[in-house]
């Protein structure tokens, strides 16, 4: 147990530390969304990038990978759904923005950095397919969900709506660092030494700052009256999500253990910020996925923890 303590107390502790900071007013204000920015825009690429150069060799079936954990997602993203409809008596297109904040996690910012230390260099395969296709799976799906919730039966609004995410995606810095380091490492192309120094550099500030931002913005976040929604959104991603993928991974699909790990340890983070983001866009259910933002992130320092004792790290 002192091995997972030592794992998940520093990724907290700078979490911890950034709540302070912003809860306290040391730093000027709208500084945490500078911090954020440079970590996402600056950091994080470079981070990924040198990370996914140290991929090893794929399992001979990848899409096993991507089944359990995006065959997780669809069947949770359905039960999220059918409860918002049947136990919330919320809208169809409430239940997108539930369903989405039931399976976004927060999977770069703190993630990342739980699935590397605690499963080393193994982890970057994993960790790369997922960092790639999170984003792009779950924003088409909710964009699928909420359009057809919205009645809006023209095909054209629909693929229009999809191309956008595609678009984003493509200029979204972090997926961009995880398919050109990929790419790079494919090509056989190699990082000169200088370079690859400099990005190592800027990369080292990756973690640590997006965690400080991410502590700065929990200050923000409110949780009165949302409780049966909040409840909702949090058994679905903090319980029934990472559990559904174990047994995908692991059990169905006999997936190796650090790729089972890694699966499992992504889907029981808590609810990340593009769940915000998503629901501040179409303006659904938006107080109660901020209110689980914040809930879910404060009990990930235990979940992380069962979770990463249950695999056995360390």
């Amino acid at each position: 147990m002192t091995s997972i303590l030592t794992i998940v107390t520093p990724v907290f502790g700078i979490m911890l530390a950034g709540w302070l900071t912003e809860r306290f007013r040391y730093l000027p204000e709208g500084s945490a969304k500078i911090i954020a920015q440079f970590s996402f825009n600056v950091a994080m690429p470079a981070f990924l990038f040198r990370t996914m150069q140290e991929v090893a060799s794929l399992p001979e079936s990848p899409w096993k990978f991507v089944l359990a954990y995006f065959g997780g997602a669809l069947l949770v993203w359905i039960a999220a759904a059918v409860a918002t409809r049947a136990l919330l008596r919320r809208s169809a297109a409430d239940g997108a923005a539930v369903s989405m904040a039931s399976c976004f996690g927060n999977t770069v910012m703190l993630g990342v950095p739980l699935a590397l230390t605690a499963f080393g260099p193994a982890a970057a395969a994993p960790v790369g397919i997922l960092v790639s296709l999170d984003s792009l799976v779950l924003w088409v799906m909710g964009t699928l969900h909420i359009e057809w919730a919205n009645r809006r039966d023209r095909a054209s609004s629909l693929l229009i709506a999809v191309g956008g995410v595609v678009l984003d995606l493509l200029r979204n810095p972090v997926v961009m660092g995880v398919v050109v380091g990929t790419l790079w490492r494919v090509g056989g192309l190699g990082v000169p030494t200088l370079i690859d120094r400099f990005l190592a550099l800027i990369g080292q500030a990756a973690v640590p700052s997006g965690l400080f931002a991410m502590g700065m913005s929990l200050a923000t976040y409110r949780i009165t009256g949302q409780l049966p929604t909040l409840a909702t959104i949090f058994v679905a991603k903090m319980i029934l999500f990472p559990l559904v993928v174990f047994i995908l991974a692991g059990p169905l699909l006999n997936l190796p253990p650090v790729w089972v790990g890694v699966a499992t340890l992504f889907a029981a983070m808590p609810v990340g910020a593009n769940a915000f983001l998503f629901a501040a866009k179409y303006d659904r259910a938006v107080g109660s996925v901020s209110a689980a933002i914040a809930v879910s992130t404060v009990v990930a320092v235990a979940t992380a923890s069962i979770v990463l004792y249950l695999m056995q790290i360390g």
